[in-house]
């Protein structure tokens, strides 16, 4: 049982605030609302931030204003905005601003920035309400809670300096409107990692995966010293040795912990029972879900519905979206080291990694009812070779199969018919493998990196790459990995492939040489007009 869920939805269901961004200091509406600061709760709720929407789940008492309460939840928001502009996927539903983020048009007034925004800033801010109110506290339980919230913040700060670059920025709870930090986004990539590295002396070195550890720290810091090019404003193909030896340094301090490891079973690493299968010893921290306890519309349910239609095999959930499929691109990457061409091969998500040798092509253009009564139906795509996109039809494209809610032993659903049970492994052994890698093959040492990688797709079951190592083949790489992760535009902005003058790479609704305003994402117009202290980032 996962024990710490149960705690999750105990905080959910007995929370005393509710709030917008930076008013957590003010005064409940409801006087029988009593405002007091429970230090285990607020620590639960900061956790529970990155799966949940907000005091009732799925629906009900939502942290941030939003339509739909689906879209507000931390996961799924990141998801959207680091997966829809790229060339790993295709949103067929026609959302109010979908359209922008899938053909890279957005603007300072696109619906969905301003939720991942806000979202963000919430979770700052119910980070600093904790770290506010537990200062000069020096029992032993405070010391490692504070230092597992000075994570979470450093984490959310991340995204924010990830996203949008030049966000607002404060270390406590004020009334005042936030002013950006001194020195823009390099000054917000060293006090992201510094603060890793404080919060890194007082975590524990292995916990239970739903709390953050040493090694989680050591990942996160590891993904920001291998993109720190990006974030100082440098050329990405000369990127600073010293940050490319620090990135090599915690990816394997990660690597040879001991406690984790890379799984033979990748498969299992995304299904309903992943807190215990064999995929579980890859993970190092997870976002939690349960059907019953934990229910999001912006989470695993998500990403497991959302990939789904009629007649496929099941999935572990009655609902079926039909709305995020692949693109011809993610479906090349698999092909191309084997030879084949998408035409030749058709198989449902079970068959398809024997077909590709590889465990990680979990994708699906053939799947047949496996019901026989009367309403019962085939699916199939309609092209086969994967090699068209077009909005408003799922089968245009192979469907993404990675998530599921079914699980390893055998089970077609787990504790409830419409939300899975499915935990997020939002960081996994494998990024510290590809991060060596990389650093290796920026280092000119490509046949030491071709070995990691090698070592990597050997417990994914595929065979070794053949030719020399290149930008491609390891953006590739990256791609086949962590596909429907949320991972592709961080990689292809690394790379320089994402937009800018130097980017070759075209995909529907992108060309090569786009703006490279599109590197961060515009802070929402309605911010801008509210905070005189914000200046809005260049080309928006």
């Amino acid at each position: 049982m996962k024990k710490f869920n149960i705690l999750l939805v105990s905080f959910l269901a007995a929370v005393g605030f509710t709030s917008c961004v930076q008013d957590l200091n003010t005064q409940p509406i409801d006087p029988n609302v009593l405002q007091t600061f429970d230090q285990d709760r607020i620590y639960y709720k900061i956790y529970a931030g990155l799966g949940t929407s907000g005091q009732v789940g799925p629906n009900g008492n939502c942290d941030i204003v939003a339509n739909d309460e689906g879209y507000s939840v931390f996961y799924r928001l990141m998801f959207v905005h680091n997966e829809f502009p790229t060339d790993e996927g295709w949103w067929i539903w026609n959302d109010a601003g979908v359209t922008d983020l899938n053909e890279m048009t957005w603007n300072a007034t696109n619906d969905f920035t301003k939720l991942l925004y806000n979202r963000l800033e919430f979770n700052v801010t119910t980070c600093n309400h904790f770290l506010d109110n537990t200062e000069g506290k020096t029992d032993a339980k405070t010391i490692r809670q504070r230092a597992e919230i000075r994570f979470m913040r450093a984490l959310n700060y991340y995204y924010l300096l990830d996203f949008f670059g030049n966000p607002p920025f404060t270390m406590t709870v004020s009334s005042a409107n936030p002013k950006q930090i001194e020195g823009g986004r390099p000054a917000l990539y060293r006090w992201v990692v510094n603060e890793l590295l404080a919060a890194e002396d007082y975590l524990e070195e292995n916990t239970e995966v739903y709390r953050v550890n040493k090694n989680a720290a050591r990942l996160l810091l590891s993904r920001l010293y291998l993109n720190a090019a990006v974030y100082k404003g440098l050329d990405v193909n000369s990127p600073d040795p010293l940050d490319l030896d620090s990135a090599a340094l915690y990816a394997k301090k990660v690597m040879d912990n001991g406690k984790y490891k890379l799984t033979n079973n990748y498969a299992e690493m995304f299904m309903g029972d992943n807190d215990h299968n064999n995929g579980a010893c890859e993970v190092i921290f997870a976002i939690p879900q349960d059907g019953d306890y934990i229910q999001s519309w912006g989470a695993s349910s998500c990403l497991v519905c959302m990939t789904r239609a009629q007649g496929m095999m099941p999935w572990g959930s009655d609902d079926k979206w039909e709305c995020f499929r692949s693109s011809p691109e993610l479906v090349n990457a698999f092909c191309k080291p084997v030879g084949k061409t998408p035409g030749t091969i058709k198989a449902d998500e079970f068959h398809m990694p024997a077909e590709l040798i590889d465990d990680r092509a979990i994708l699906c253009n053939e799947a047949k009812a496996v019901s026989t009564s009367p309403d019962s139906v085939t699916w199939s795509a309609s092209n086969v070779g994967g090699a068209a996109y077009g909005t408003g039809n799922f089968n245009k494209g192979w469907a993404m199969c990675k998530w599921t809610g079914c699980y390893s032993t055998g089970e077609q659903r787990g504790k409830h018919k419409n939300f899975v049970d499915t935990d997020i492994p939002l960081l996994r052994v494998a990024e510290a493998y590809m991060t060596y890698a990389e650093v290796l093959y920026r280092q000119n040492k490509k046949d030491e990196a071709m070995n990691v990688i090698t070592d990597l797709r050997a417990t994914r079951h595929a065979d070794p790459l053949s030719g020399t190592l290149d930008d491609e083949v390891l953006l590739d790489e990256w791609l086949r990995e962590f596909h429907c992760e949320g991972h592709r535009r961080i990689d292809l902005i690394r790379f320089g492939q994402f937009c800018g003058p130097n980017s070759t790479k075209e995909w529907e609704g992108h060309k090569a040489g786009k703006d490279a305003k599109y590197i961060v994402y515009p802070i929402p117009s309605t911010d801008i007009v509210a905070n005189s202290n914000l200046v809005q980032n260049p080309g928006y």
